[in-house]
């Protein structure tokens, strides 16, 4: 009874509006990100809440993961709908490198935007008797949780200077790597992105240090992975670490095929209005830095989504 209680209050509403539908069915977006204390993981919770509320018509799922290789890997499969990738990773898909030699090719990516560049760095606290990356060896450092970009990341620096096989590795979270440096269980974690908040509160609490690469070890990791630039993080990310100079990973918001142009388009259209832009950053800082960049993502292979060349080029922003 209750149940045709409800459908006849919804029929007579409907009848009285005139409307011919009942209720207008959500579209269901699943947004990977990365787990919590990863930038990640604060970006797309902020952007969907936003999205959820501000555009009702979509309902955005949060979804935890691994991180950046998880997100390409359960696109790929068609369990995400959207995600926060490394463009390495979306490079290495189409091609069958690296964690994507056993997938099907990446070809169902779809460009949304730039999230936000990241840096690949180690963090050591004062007394570790780690200050430089040669005083890594033998120590115990955390590489990020399994599955992630992160680990990809860092794993790529070690190999590049040829230290990966000279530290004692391990995968967890980046809060609990955190937590385990903060109380001596390892020597030292690796991160990328920034800020991040298990370095943030490190910092804040323990005084963390930020190793620094050495021009030979830069040029070696840039001219192995020419997908990395140098570029500077400055001293305002984490309290008391000074600029320096890290290599840097461009990271997409990217989008499955299947997505609807429209929804895609609706979304850009409200994330770049300046009060929306101005609660992302306010959800995570890396935000401030989304853009088209849309030249460079289509040079890795896959084009854009076509909802969001719809946006770009109503707005005058798409790069030929």
């Amino acid at each position: 009874m209750k149940k045709i209680s409800l459908l006849s209050t919804a029929l007579a509403a409907a009848l009285a509006t005139g409307s011919t539908a009942i209720a207008a069915e959500k579209a269901n977006i699943a947004w990977g990100g990365s787990n919590p204390g990863g930038v990640m993981y604060y970006m797309v919770g902020a952007a969907g809440t936003i999205i959820s509320e501000k555009l009702p018509e979509y309902n955005i799922t949060q979804v935890t993961t691994g991180g950046s290789t998880e997100n390409a890997k359960r696109i790929i499969k068609g369990e995400l709908d959207m995600g926060i990738v490394y463009g390495a990773h979306v490079y290495m898909s189409l091609h069958g490198d690296g964690p994507f030699k056993t997938t099907a090719k990446g070809t169902m990516f779809r460009g949304v935007a730039k999230a936000y560049q990241g840096p690949t760095y180690f963090v050591t606290l004062p007394g570790n008797g780690v200050k430089s990356l040669s005083d890594l060896k033998g120590k115990k450092v955390a590489l990020g949780p399994p599955g992630s970009g992160t680990v990809f990341n860092c794993s790529n620096m070690l190999r590049a200077v040829g230290m990966l096989e000279d530290i004692k590795p391990s995968m967890m979270t980046f809060a609990d790597a955190g937590r385990a440096l903060a109380n001596g269980q390892i020597d030292a974690l690796c991160q990328s992105s920034a800020p991040a908040a298990a370095v943030k509160e490190l910092a804040e609490t323990k005084g963390a240090i930020v190793l620094s690469y050495s021009k030979e070890e830069m040029g070696k990791i840039t001219s192995t992975y020419p997908f990395y630039n140098v570029n500077t993080m400055p001293d305002t990310t984490y309290k008391g670490v000074p600029a320096v100079d890290l290599p840097y990973l461009t990271v997409y918001w990217v989008a499955h095929e299947r997505v609807a142009d429209k929804a895609v388009e609706d979304i850009l259209n409200l994330v770049y209005q300046p009060e929306i832009r101005d609660r992302l950053k306010a959800g995570h800082k890396a935000w401030a830095q989304m853009a088209p960049d849309t030249k460079n993502f289509e040079a890795l292979g896959v084009p854009m989504h076509p909802g969001a060349k719809a946006y770009y080029k109503s707005k005058g922003l798409w790069e030929d």
